[in-house]
């Protein structure tokens, strides 16, 4: 039957069950959703700049009370451990000078990284079953990490289980999936009583403090921030010969960003995949061991222009066709385009919208976001060729073990 294949999430010590079966073969010709979603930095909704335009300014603003208080005290307020990022942003819109001063320390932005995004710039990982510690990557399982796993297993009479998934399922990995690991935004179940309790104008202020969006761009991209590697979301729409899908998550393409990762993070000490293909490695992926973020090439390029990022799309269509190629047997010209179904497990592509948010705000009118110029609808090799940085780590940090 072959080994079985799982998705791990090495950073915070959680796992998810890979759309498409047991095996590799129906995982990679499957939309990976989860992975997808829990990748993609969201944006806020638009209204946000219009409230804190015109902010007051750095420092304080009063005589007394919280407004008097240093801005390195209010944002050691809003930020504090003890205080739930809800109950934070509750506190920011109460005044233009806190929401301006949240969103300009990072501090909303991040929130909302955070729980929307729940695996980016983490350290994850597909894992074969027969992948074992003492053969695993020491840049997947530093040396420390190796021997701490080993002196749990000793402790609980279980050194035979790092033979299996190099022993990740029995260290208590939280699955994911069924942790509400992505926030979908303001108007989810789980918090809609909560957020239409408010007053209108309250409602709209923490609407545009944590409201988060995908809108549509033609410049998503999957990105390695360790190696400074990105594969274009674009390029995969119209390898699918859907050019015009939309971004990030190109639900009517069979290929998509999940299947990019798919060919360069996997990870087996042995080499059975299922796939009739043996000469991309699939097993022993290029990126084992790296952290990984869904977001738009512009966003990246603002926020960090001095570090060059390199752009292999074309080296993982390569691989990509080369897989499909093998797999049936006739050249890629040849081969049949499959489309997907967008409404299968839709809850995946649901976020704070104009449709979601007339539900909290009847009569509810966005803004509508500048049309992007046209270098960003096709590829162009100004906006590609080169990206800087001025850090390997983005905005979203995972502690590692």
């Amino acid at each position: 039957m072959g080994q079985g294949w799982e998705l791990f999430n090495v950073s915070l010590l959680q796992c998810a069950s890979a759309a498409g079966g047991y095996q590799l073969w129906g995982k990679f010709f499957s939309k990976q959703k989860f992975l997808v979603r829990s990748l993609a930095i969201p944006y806020p909704v638009p209204e946000l700049a219009g409230y804190i335009a015109n902010a007051p300014f750095a420092g304080p603003i009063a005589k007394k009370g919280l407004l008097s208080l240093p801005d390195e005290i209010l944002d050691m307020i809003l930020m504090h451990d003890d205080l739930p990022i809800f109950d934070s942003a509750c506190l920011a819109i109460t005044c233009k000078k806190l929401l301006a001063l949240a969103e300009r320390s990072q501090f909303l932005e991040c929130g909302r990284d955070n729980v929307s995004a729940g695996w980016a710039g983490c350290q994850i990982v597909c894992l074969g079953e027969y992948a074992t510690l003492e053969k695993a990557p020491e840049n997947l399982f530093p040396p420390d990490m190796k021997a701490n796993m080993r002196t749990y297993f000793k402790a609980k009479d279980m050194e035979d289980t790092e033979d299996c998934y190099a022993g990740l399922y029995e260290i208590n990995c939280v699955d994911a999936t069924h942790n509400g690991v992505l926030y979908h935004g303001v108007w989810e179940y789980r918090h809609r009583d909560f957020v239409a309790s408010l007053p209108v104008a309250d409602r709209r202020l923490f609407i545009a403090a944590m409201g988060v969006t995908f809108p549509e761009r033609y410049d998503w991209a999957l990105f390695n921030i360790v190696k400074h590697e990105y594969v274009r979301a674009g390029a995969l729409a119209e390898l699918s010969g859907r050019p015009d899908d939309v971004q990030p998550f190109l639900q009517n393409c069979p290929i998509d960003l999940g299947t990019a990762l798919l060919t360069r993070f996997c990870y087996s000490s042995d080499p059975s995949t299922s796939l009739n293909n043996k000469s991309v490695g699939i097993h022993h992926g290029k990126w084992v061991g790296d952290r990984f973020t869904v977001d738009t090439i512009e966003r990246v390029k603002q926020r960090q222009p001095k570090l060059e990022w390199k752009d292999v799309t074309d080296e993982v269509i390569a691989d990509i066709k080369t897989i499909y190629v093998d797999e049936y047997e006739k050249p890629w010209e040849e081969l049949p385009r499959r489309y997907c179904d967008q409404r299968s497990e839709a809850w995946y592509f649901t976020w704070d919208d104009a449709k979601m948010l007339n539900e909290l705000l009847p009569g509810f009118r966005p803004l509508k976001p500048s049309r992007k110029p046209p270098s960003l609808r096709r590829k162009s090799p100004s906006l590609h060729s080169t990206l800087k940085s001025t850090s390997t780590v983005t905005r979203r940090r995972c502690a590692s073990l």
